[in-house]
């Protein structure tokens, strides 16, 4: 007797509750961890630098009865400047698409998320690009010159990085606070032996970027994972890491931005007055919705005026050739 097959008592439909998508997660990338957000209310400006060597200088005499006490100052060296380039980025949704769309889809909600991910690939390849390599820092160390590589038989990076930190303080009288690691070092520095020794006995047991900071003396133990793709739209995916170097980048960064301190470096962030809206109100970044009739669709479209600025170069030692 013939009878209904699966097919025919059900038709295929999405699911409502569950969606496949690829990104980085938020704490992949550290391009303004190691360069905090200064934000500002003009879309360039200057910040005073003074020169270093006048506020370590040994200055203070005994002073006799009855004379003068000893006195000096301080220069200012040439401003540092920024300009707060725009970057933007939209996504079209068609009205038919939003007409015919299934439940599990939110059309809007996904460009949000979509065009928000753009401006975070965006920052940390900029970062990378202008700041994680040789050249750029105070003292540049390099393994297998500097120092034995840390996947070698004679590694030793807890000691290297004590000394590294030395190197620094030597340089702005404050010490190191914040590491950074491409994956490929992390891969090996987590596994190190010597490391592993020292935090075998924790309550977990197992190697965690803080407990890894605590072993090399730092605040901050960060890793620059974040991936991106490499191909171009319609070919074969080629996916890579944006810091894909075998390096390491070892300086100190204010928590916040303060007055008369040093910091590797800022991202400068113009919130600009916001049109349409109340008065004395200003906006760090915007992702707006509007109607585009002549393409029948609604643009999400992200727009930020940023400037990520090497600000104390003395504030960092890079560390090139870490691992074979």
């Amino acid at each position: 007797m013939p009878q209904p097959t699966g097919s025919d008592l059900h038709i295929d439909q999405y699911l409502s509750g569950l969606s496949i998508a690829y990104m980085n997660e938020p704490t992949s990338y550290i391009a303004d961890q190691v360069f905090p957000v200064v934000y500002t209310d003009k879309q360039s400006d200057k910040y005073p630098i003074y020169e270093k060597d006048y506020w370590f200088r040994d200055e203070a005499q005994k002073r006799a009865v009855l004379t003068e006490s000893s006195g000096g100052g301080y220069e200012l060296a040439t401003p540092g400047s920024f300009y707060c380039d725009e970057y933007g980025y939209h996504k079209d949704i068609p009205d038919q698409d939003s007409w015919n769309a299934d439940e599990i889809f939110d059309l809007e909600d996904e460009a949000v998320e979509f065009v928000t991910e753009k401006f975070r690939l965006r920052r940390e390849r900029d970062w990378a690009a202008k700041y994680f390599a040789t050249g750029i820092w105070g003292i540049d160390r390099t393994g297998g010159a500097n120092f034995d590589v840390w996947d070698g038989s004679s590694a030793a990076p807890i000691t290297d990085i004590e000394a590294f930190k030395t190197l620094v303080k030597e340089q702005i009288g404050l010490t190191p606070n914040t590491l950074v690691v491409s994956e490929k070092v992390h891969s090996i520095l987590k596994n190190d032996a010597t490391i592993v020794d020292r935090i075998k006995y924790t309550q977990t047991g197992i190697v965690t970027e803080q407990l890894l900071a605590m072993a090399f003396g730092v605040k901050r133990y960060l890793v620059a994972s974040a991936v991106y793709a490499t191909n171009k739209e319609g070919d074969t995916d080629a996916l890579d890491f944006i810091v894909n170097e075998r390096c390491a980048l070892l300086c100190y960064v204010q928590p916040r931005p303060a007055k008369r301190r040093p910091s590797a470096g800022y991202t400068f962030r113009w919130r600009r007055p916001m049109i349409g809206g109340r008065e004395g109100r200003r906006l760090e970044s915007t992702v707006r919705r509007f109607r585009m009739e002549n393409l029948q669709a609604t643009r999400i479209e992200g727009g930020v005026f940023e400037d990520l600025k090497l600000v104390a170069s003395d504030c960092g030692l890079f560390i090139s050739n870490a691992v074979t």
